[in-house]
């Protein structure tokens, strides 16, 4: 079974490794937080709870004036069309363990000035699409794939997505102090 394994995660790597290459090069530039207009937010929408956590997040993020895409990662194979945000599932993860899916071909055409991964664990499926995203500040949870996130943030209480936005949004509001210029 690790053989299996093994030979899914060369051709997956191989495919990113490519991909990554084959992107322009994105170009980065200072993102603030409190003046970032469009923010992806990738999420486990698998358990009730953390769904909806990442609803209500999204929901206040709206509503101080962003526009937020929705990506959630259902761990079945069973579709449901009674969500209202674009999600992909264990259907459209092929035999390399790459994601792939209307949605998540969706969420990668979209530019954002913040991409979010909601998760306090990693996740490889997650991790391959936040390679791809177009966005000038990736944050995710702490992972070996440092090619994933500009920002990535260990939280003690690994299945508390709460703790993981409080974390975040604390370090962000520390880096996003404006120094004026001084007077001579």
């Amino acid at each position: 079974m690790d053989i299996i394994r093994n030979i899914q995660n060369y051709f997956r790597n191989n495919t990113l490794k490519s991909k990554l290459q084959l992107q322009k090069v994105q170009q980065r530039k200072r993102v603030n937080f409190e003046e970032a207009q469009t923010v992806g937010l990738i999420f486990d929408a698998t358990d009730n709870d953390k769904r909806q956590t990442a609803l209500s997040y999204a929901e206040k993020l709206s509503k101080l004036g962003k526009k937020v895409k929705l990506l959630g990662f259902f761990d079945s194979k069973q579709d449901s069309p009674d969500f209202t945000f674009g999600y992909f599932n264990r259907k459209n993860i092929d035999w390399a363990l790459r994601p792939g899916g209307k949605s998540v071909e969706s969420f990668l055409q979209g530019a954002y000035d913040i991409l979010i991964t909601l998760n306090p664990l990693t996740n490889q499926h997650v991790e391959y699409i936040s390679a791809l995203a177009n966005a000038h500040l990736k944050i995710g949870p702490s992972t070996n794939n440092i090619y994933c996130y500009d920002l990535m943030i260990d939280v003690r209480n690994k299945n508390s997505v709460m703790d993981f936005i409080r974390e975040m949004e604390q370090l962000l509001t520390k880096t996003n102090i404006k120094h004026g210029a001084s007077k001579v």
